[in-house]
């Protein structure tokens, strides 16, 4: 199963544990349409979490889904980097999206958000 595949079937999946060590999140998840348990790891640097988090080495058992968010569909690109709305209200928005993460970040390496459960993950492609 390729991580697209995982990504559009996670509606209504189970995020059973998540881990954060050595710049890498791992993800283990029962899929809402089949329950089918499925191990993800993904390269990051950035983590951005809203709400109550749980501690990393707790077990989570919750519905949640993903999703993958192409940054260059909602942040502008100046030389190169994102740079924030120009716009009070749209800056809010990005901000509330946590996209000002990747304020001053290179577009080229900074490709996509990767959201799920009020957690928000800054995936590097």
């Amino acid at each position: 199963m390729t991580f697209a595949d995982v990504v559009s079937n996670s509606g209504d999946s189970v995020l059973e544990s998540y881990t954060y060590a050595e710049g890498r999140l791992q993800l283990v998840l029962v899929l809402g349409e089949n329950d089918q348990k499925v191990a993800l790891s993904l390269p990051t640097d950035c983590l951005a979490f809203a709400g109550s988090v749980l501690a990393s080495s707790e077990r989570a058992y919750r519905t949640c889904f993903l999703a993958l968010e192409d940054l260059s569909q909602v942040l502008a690109v100046e030389n190169g980097v994102y740079v924030p709305a120009s716009d009070f209200g749209k800056l809010m928005q990005q901000t509330r999206a946590n996209y000002h993460l990747v304020y001053g970040k290179k577009a080229a390496e900074w490709t996509h958000l990767f959201p799920w459960s009020g957690i928000a993950v800054w995936h590097l492609a």
